[in-house]
């Protein structure tokens, strides 16, 4: 398995730094370490090794850490550090890589024109911003139908019901427009009788 580490980095010693205890070497010559979040290397690099680290790694892959009691290796190419934990050879680390590389770029562009199909699409009108029955034809309605449920004959808390619901194509006019009471708009639901 091969995993992006985003907190991976180079640290050297200078004295009470806080990232590492002095490191310095006979010379006094400044060393340079890796660390990955808990995890920091036991070798240390001098100014030229670690030179040679950055221009190398921007061609192939470059082992910067080991963990034997993980099995964990730490990698860094074209300045990113990378870790897996599959004994991987540099040339396989490389192709892993690319392989991830490529699969974020074409996850990038799937979401991209996801979002443009997605603000090129006319707004569609949705049951929430349904148009309001007209008033002429909410009187209509009540005039025809005496002000009374067309199934149970109640004159309490009436409710203008659409034969035809507006999801499945109906209108707001008097046609498809009657007089239920609250109970028998209930029972009707979605349906159509």
């Amino acid at each position: 398995m091969l995993r992006r580490e985003a907190k991976g980095m180079f640290v050297f010693g200078y004295k009470n730094n806080g990232l590492l205890d002095s490191i310095f070497n006979k010379n006094r010559e400044k060393l340079y370490g890796f660390r990955a979040g808990r995890n920091s290397t036991q070798l240390y690099l001098t100014e030229s090794q670690y030179q040679n680290i950055l221009s190398a790694q921007l061609r192939q892959p470059i082992r910067v850490m080991n963990d034997a009691a993980s099995k964990k290796q730490w990698w860094m190419l074209n300045n990113e550090f990378w870790w897996e934990d599959d004994s991987c050879t540099p040339a396989e680390v490389q192709l892993l890589i690319i392989d991830k590389l490529k699969q974020k770029d074409e996850q990038k562009k799937r979401q991209v024109a996801k979002a443009i199909a997605h603000v090129s699409q006319p707004k569609s009108p949705s049951i929430t911003e349904r148009q309001p029955i007209p008033d002429d034809v909410k009187l209509f309605v009540w005039q025809r139908d005496g002000g009374r449920c067309v199934k149970c004959g109640s004159q309490e808390k009436l409710e203008y019901d659409h034969i035809i619901p507006l999801a499945k194509g109906g209108s707001n006019t008097a046609r498809n427009i009657q007089l239920l009471c609250e109970n028998c708009n209930r029972s009707k639901g979605a349906n159509l009788i």
